[in-house]
């Protein structure tokens, strides 16, 4: 991908330079940019502890769950709704 070296010569000394592109910079490069995108976002790549912004997000505690969850419509009540619930 956009990351490779080059040797620059200054009389005597060699020294190796990085040089990099910015991420979508060549489109031959978007299927693979965009792959790795999807591997860190993926939640099972997700390091432990990671902090998770779900505040775009709605949770349905009646069912336990977000309202965009997979199975979500299918899911049943498991639990008492908000204010019925006792201690």
């Amino acid at each position: 991908m956009g990351t490779g070296f080059r040797m620059i010569e200054d009389d005597d000394q060699t020294e190796q330079t990085e040089l990099s592109t910015q991420p979508g910079a060549d489109p031959e490069d978007a299927e693979e940019i965009e792959e790795e995108r999807q591997e860190r976002l993926d939640p099972d790549n997700r390091p432990e502890d990671a902090e998770v912004d779900n505040t775009d997000r709605e949770f349905d505690a009646e069912k336990g769950m977000y309202t965009d969850s997979e199975g979500y419509e299918q899911a049943e009540e498991r639990f008492p709704p908000l204010g019925e619930q006792g201690a």
